[in-house]
């Protein structure tokens, strides 16, 4: 049957969780040790956003009147 994966957050997802993120860190009471591994997180998120990006920028092609593929 289907395998049950969590489901990928989508980018409005990923900035949301990066901006609770850069919350987190302006927290005074937030010490080094946090602050390291939420900047941990935030990279990652970032990259994962970056990638959704990229993504997404390759399947906004149009196909011209000659059958190539167009930037949109």
């Amino acid at each position: 049957m289907g395998e049950h994966r969590a489901k990928e957050p989508g980018l409005e997802e990923r900035f949301a969780l990066i901006e609770e993120i850069l919350d987190q860190m302006e927290n005074p009471e937030v010490t080094l040790d946090q602050s390291f591994a939420l900047y941990k997180q935030g990279i990652e998120q970032i990259q994962s956003a970056n990638q959704s990006l990229d993504a997404i920028e390759k399947e906004m092609q149009v196909i011209n009147e000659n059958g190539e593929l167009e930037e949109f």
